[in-house]
This record gives structure tokens, sequence and C-alpha cells, in this order.
């Protein structure tokens, strides 16, 4: 069995609230921090989940520690909202996430670079964690070219655009992420002129007004805004205009929920766009991932027969 488990919370298990508690308990667990957690981790943190994979031996020890350490610094319960799995489960799940299966709208693609991003990001990983996330990574890619996911559905720039009139506004995207780029060109193509960027990257792009995040001081300025980034504290607080339209898609959450101003989060967004998807897609989809899933384990098992056998071998001579 391939040793790996991951705990974690998403939109479908908690509120806003705790996910946003969960996200910033687990930030020690990302990059360089992570070398003061002395197991093999890769921290999975988006605006509906928050995962945290991790390798070792001993996998119930590190699940208990996890716990220990989130219960250090969140004082509310929140242990029944978790969610765990382990060795080919866990496979199966990431398998799942990549591939946008598991989340509010079916087959989105956003999933699949935060997924890439996690991996990227992380230090001092276990041949199982590489093995895994590069593995899944590879699924995701060919559920999407060998299986027809639903078309038609319900999509993130649909929805904010019937929330909200865009046209002859003042915009303003916080944070150079893919949402607000992909969103950049959705509203672009739409005939929307007026759309400025708030980002800390140096970046520049056509028809776009980039600003540092000094701009955020004028933020009531603004008719519609678009938050996209993280930060460890609101980027986007004080009194604003009842004719003013916010969108707060972060988790951790960028817009102070008092702002004098319409808001929506992401859950109330999830809320508007989720749709079941049919039942053969996924039931196809998820036969697809166990196929791959149990292929990959078993080959994984025999590649990591071959080296003990050749360390054992060596030993001898």
């Amino acid at each position: 069995m391939v040793s790996i488990g991951v705990l974690g919370i998403n939109y479908k298990t908690a509120d806003l609230a705790l996910r946003e508690s969960i996200a910033r308990g687990a930030q020690g667990l990302s990059g360089e921090r992570a070398l003061f957690f002395s197991y093999s981790t890769i921290l999975l943190s988006t605006c509906n989940r928050t995962e945290i994979y991790f390798s070792a031996d001993d996998l119930s020890q590190v699940h208990s520690d996890l716990l220990a350490r989130l219960r250090m610094q969140i004082a509310e319960p929140f242990e029944h909202r978790l969610y765990s799995y382990f060795g080919v489960d866990c496979f199966f799940h990431l398998c799942k996430v990549a591939a946008g299966l598991d989340s509010a709208i079916l087959a989105e693609t956003e999933i699949q670079r935060q997924v890439k991003v996690a991996y990227a990001n992380a230090r001092r990983l276990s041949s199982s964690l590489h093995f895994v996330f590069q593995k899944a990574l590879k699924v995701s890619k060919e559920i999407r070219s060998h299986l027809e996911l639903r078309r038609g559905a319900p999509t993130l720039y649909g929805t904010l655009w019937r929330l909200a009139e865009w046209k002859n506004r003042s915009i303003l995207l916080v944070g150079y992420s893919e949402i607000n780029r992909g969103l950049v060109s959705f509203l672009t193509h739409k005939g929307v002129e007026n759309i400025s960027l708030c980002t800390r990257c140096h970046v520049e792009m056509e028809g776009v007004r980039v600003f540092n995040r000094s701009i955020l001081a004028q933020w009531q300025e603004y008719d519609v805004i678009v938050c996209a980034s993280h930060a460890d504290e609101y980027l986007i607080r004080g009194d604003g205009r009842n004719s003013q339209v916010l969108f707060d898609l972060s988790v951790p959450r960028n817009i102070d929920p008092k702002v004098g101003a319409l808001v929506y989060n992401i859950e109330e967004v999830n809320r508007l766009i989720e749709q079941k998807p049919a039942e053969h897609t996924l039931e196809q989809s998820e036969a697809f991932i166990w196929e791959n899933v149990l292929k990959l384990i078993h080959i994984y098992r025999i590649k990591t027969q071959r080296v003990l056998e050749s360390v054992e071998m060596g030993s001898h001579l």
C-alpha cells in the first residue's frame, strides 16, 4: 500500500467561517514553513477546500499530530467537519479533486493548476507523494480528453455576469490569479472596457490598467470589485456604496463582510452555480479513475519491490 493520507475540509463539509480558520491554521505547512513539521506534507488550499496530504510509515501518528497542531490554533470544535482518506482511497480522492469532479463547478480547470502549484511549492517530499501527485495530474488530464464531461453547466464567469451590471461601470480585479486573468478575457469578449487590476506582481495586460495594492485605498470609487487573492487580513474594509457589487472569491476572505455594499462571498456564489452532474457522467469518470489508480498502484508496488531487492542484493556483495 502507498503510505499516504489526507486530512481535509471543503465546501461540502463546513461553512465559510470554519474553512477560513482551517486555512489559516494550515498555513504553517506550506513551503519553507513546512520544514518545521517533521513529516512530508503537501498543502492544497483553495477557495473551496483546504487539504493536507502527508506520508509516513505511521499514518495514524501523522494524522493525530496534524489534528493537535490545528487544535492549538482553532478554538471552536472542527473535527466532525473534517474528512480523512488513506492509501488507495487517498490516491483516488486526489485524482477526483485534480479532475474537478469534487468541485462546485464540475470539471473546472483552475483546480488542476492549484494542485500543480501545491505540489511545486512543497518541500522534502517522499517518493510516495511525488508519485501520487504526478500520476493524479496525468489521470485528471486523461479524464478530460477521454470522457466528455458535462457541457452547458453554469460557470463561474456566467454567474458573476448575471449578478452585476458590468458595462459602462468601473471594474477592479484584486489579485493576479488565474480566475481574474480568465475573467479579464471573459469581460473583454463581452465588450467591457473600464477594467483595472490590483496586484503585487509586475505585469502588463492589454486593455487593463495595472496598479499595486495602494489603489485599494480608493476602492470605494469602483462600481464592481472581484477579489481573488491571498492575504493575511482583509484588503477591503470600511464603508462602501449601496450601488457597489463586490465578489469575494478568496479563502480566507479579502473583504470585510461588514462593508456597506452588496457582497457575494465564494459560498454564496457556489450555491448559485452548483448543479448536480448527470449520474452516468460521474460514474464513468470515477470508474476511469479507479481503473487507473489500481493499475498505477500495482506498478508502484512492483518498482518499490525491485528497489528493495536491489538494495538487499547490494548489501550481500
